[in-house]
């Protein structure tokens, strides 16, 4: 969950190194080309909030439904319930800084800059708060359009007709854990995950300690040792998650961090902290862990 101010702009992402060069560009437009939709297509899914879109395309893809509402101000409590705050548009993520939308594949600095921060200004001055959910959560929220049965259907045999669009989507990495329960266990529980994944697989749990961020990624906030990540490593030296196996260098780039090291004493002091300053809260997040890998990978 971030709440970003509307009066802040978007960091890019890019520097001379990294941004792509105009034959670069010239590929992108080539394939935001190839995988757009009919522009009545989207003005109908705009019309509402692009929901049934999102819901369609989640059940598809596998990645996680978000919610950007708008804000009347920025509290670092998140304490301003949803019936005060605006709904902006539902639109599908993954777990890093790629977004899905009815307009085509996204980077988050551009999806805020150019869909989210238009729609939030219309509504005065404040923020934006990001939130994520399950499907079936979308019934009991203040949005402006519920999501429909038949526009739902309707949305995914157009994804799917559009192959272009689908398959440039990343895959998600097995084991498919529910991407909300995974999205549970990226921050703040991630050490009750991977304790729980070294118990049942026997692989060694560690954390990730940053030492450089990826340009724009400075601002993140991370323990003061560094912690931002736990996971296990296999034999082959990849690391697994609740988003699954993958290579740690991607992993810790989900969380913008360009260099990092590896720690057992960080993970189990991290493990420790939380079994005794938070015991019920690691307790049920260990347990319900197990029930996710148990259910899913095992």
């Amino acid at each position: 969950m971030t709440v970003t101010s509307l009066n802040s702009t978007a960091q890019s992402a890019c520097t001379k190194d990294m941004c792509p060069v105009e034959e670069g560009k010239m590929g992108q437009a080539k394939l935001k080309q190839r995988t757009a939709f009919a522009p009545e297509l989207v003005e109908e899914w705009e019309s509402e909030d692009c929901v049934n879109f999102a819901v369609a395309l989640a059940r598809l893809t596998g990645w996680l439904l978000h919610v950007d509402w708008w804000v009347p101000s920025l509290d670092p409590d998140n304490n301003i319930s949803l019936e005060r705050c605006k709904p902006l548009r539902v639109y599908v993520a993954d777990n890093g800084f790629g977004v899905f939308d009815v307009r085509g594949l996204r980077s988050v600095d551009d999806f805020n800059a150019r869909t989210i921060r238009p729609l939030a200004v219309r509504h005065g001055p404040g923020g934006v708060r990001t939130r994520y959910y399950v499907e079936s959560r979308l019934e009991s929220l203040p949005l402006r359009f519920r999501p429909d049965s038949a526009k739902i259907e309707s949305a995914a045999k157009a994804i799917e007709a559009n192959t272009a669009y689908l398959n440039s989507i990343p895959k998600r990495t097995p084991p498919y854990i529910p991407a909300a329960d995974a999205a549970d266990y990226t921050f703040g529980r991630c050490a009750a995950f991977a304790e729980a994944l070294r118990e049942q697989t026997g692989l060694d749990a560690v954390a990730l300690l940053a030492v450089r961020f990826k340009p724009g990624s400075e601002g993140m906030r991370f323990g003061s040792d560094g912690f931002f990540h736990s996971l296990v490593l296999h034999p082959d030296g990849t690391g697994e998650d609740c988003w699954g196996k993958a290579h740690v260098d991607d992993i810790a780039g989900r969380f913008g961090v360009a260099e990092y090291r590896l720690s057992r004493e960080a993970h189990v002091s991290a493990v420790s902290n939380l079994q005794r300053t938070s015991t019920e809260r690691y307790e049920a997040a260990f347990a319900k862990a197990k029930e996710l890998i148990q259910t899913y990978r095992l």
